[in-house]
């Protein structure tokens, strides 16, 4: 007797878990941001300064990290997925990263708070590169780094892929050394990134983070036929 395979169910799905991650963290973005609008502590002063007058060695291999924050990060991004024909992994990357470029650019106009050279003595900042430009919260390269490590991270197999999150924390620490942001510049930037990725997720549905199969491969194969007498 003939038995007709039954393709197997779809890991991609909704999760209503994601809705909350993505209002947390941009509750989160908000709250720092009121902080940020409103006065600088010593201990944001403090950590600033410990972070940004770090040896000079580092500036080469920092200035280079930065790059996965820059608006570009995010169509190369998602053209490297479509290299590995990873297709709706290069949607969610790109929705994503637009999603917290523009989230982070709407902080910028209302929350409207300078930059470290604007709020510290300039003998205080060591900047490093050029002169970054504009107002200072959120920190834009890591909302766009955060977006990216969080899009793609339910889509990556492996126990190493977790190591992924350790991108936009050196985007952050980054941004802190060169002189461009202060501390809650770079929380404000990751809680938005995080929110954005959050929402793009919730929108189109992700595999679940903690897996042991490729979603795409599951989807494209049908199970097994069992063997019949």
């Amino acid at each position: 007797m003939a038995v007709t395979p039954v393709r197997a169910p779809r890991v991609t799905k909704r999760h209503i878990s994601d809705a909350w991650v993505a209002a947390i963290a941009l509750g989160i973005a908000a709250l720092v941001s009121a902080f940020r609008a409103t006065t600088l502590t010593d201990a944001e002063r403090d950590v600033f300064e410990a972070i940004n007058h770090l040896s000079g060695v580092l500036s080469g291999p920092v200035q280079a990290v930065m790059l996965f924050g820059v608006f570009a990060a995010i169509p190369v991004t998602a053209i490297v997925a479509m290299v590995f024909r990873r297709f709706r992994l290069a949607a969610v990357l790109l929705a994503s990263g637009c999603v917290a470029y523009a989230l982070a650019r709407l902080a910028k106009l209302i929350v409207d708070a300078g930059r470290p050279l604007d709020v510290l003595p300039n003998v205080d900042v060591i900047v490093r590169g050029a002169i970054a430009q504009g107002l200072g919260y959120p920190s834009g390269h890591s909302a766009v780094s955060a977006a990216l490590a969080f899009a793609a991270l339910p889509y990556l197999n492996g126990r190493y892929k977790w190591l992924l999150l350790l991108v936009p924390l050196a985007v952050g620490f980054g941004r802190i050394y060169v002189g461009a942001h202060l501390p809650l510049d770079v929380l404000g930037g990751w809680a938005i990134g995080i929110g954005s990725a959050f929402i793009v997720h919730l929108i189109a549905g992700r595999p679940p983070f903690t897996r042991d199969v490729d979603p795409e491969r599951v989807e494209a194969e049908p199970d097994p036929v069992p063997a019949t007498r």
